[in-house]
């Protein structure tokens, strides 16, 4: 990892002590549906998928995180996070190109579908990281997710509702509030 991601990535983890507020219910979920253990992947390479490894380790849920996941590793798991957030320099620092990643991430998606696998989509990169990079890998995931959870600000447009299809979404004032409702819907 390069190095300006390394401090980026520790500067966002730093940022996510405020995970420790009180509970949180996730409103778009009645209740809790998903199980550990758990397959964290990026979907577009962003840096975003080291943030929710972080979440995830602050909320205690058993996880692989594997940024090239492969969809041989998907029926090991009861849930699947999706973390959406396209990245050309990550795809580059990847070896992979953007046709790759969509054939990986319809894949992973199948591969779910056929286990029984649970997915949670995950859009931590706000505003910043929407384009139409990302916007792909949404139209591409958000669909197949049994639940979304989207930094508020990444969704002025409502694409990410929209991208939803009626799935349960939630929408997180902050990454640290995107964390409170991802352990809210863990079991």
């Amino acid at each position: 990892m390069k190095q300006w991601m390394k401090v980026l990535v520790l500067a966002m983890a730093i940022g996510l002590v405020a995970l420790t507020g009180g509970p949180v219910q996730a409103a778009g979920l009645s209740e809790p549906i998903f199980e550990s253990p758990t397959l964290i992947t990026s979907v577009g390479q962003s840096a975003d998928g080291q943030m929710v490894k972080v979440l995830a380790q602050r909320i205690g849920l058993t996880f692989t995180y594997e940024t090239l996941a492969p969809e041989s590793a998907v029926s090991q798991y009861k849930t699947l996070i999706l973390v959406v957030g396209g990245s050309s320099k990550g795809l580059g620092a990847a070896g992979i190109n953007l046709d790759q990643e969509e054939r990986r991430t319809k894949a992973l998606i199948a591969a779910a579908k056929d286990a029984g696998v649970k997915i949670l989509f995950m859009h931590v990169g706000g505003e910043a990281r929407r384009g139409e990079l990302t916007d792909r890998f949404v139209s591409l995931s958000a669909p197949a997710a049994n639940y979304l959870i989207v930094v508020a600000d990444g969704n002025k447009d409502g694409f990410m509702t929209n991208a939803a299809g009626g799935a349960p979404i939630d929408m997180a004032d902050s990454v640290g509030d995107a964390g409170r409702l991802m352990k809210a819907a863990y079991k």
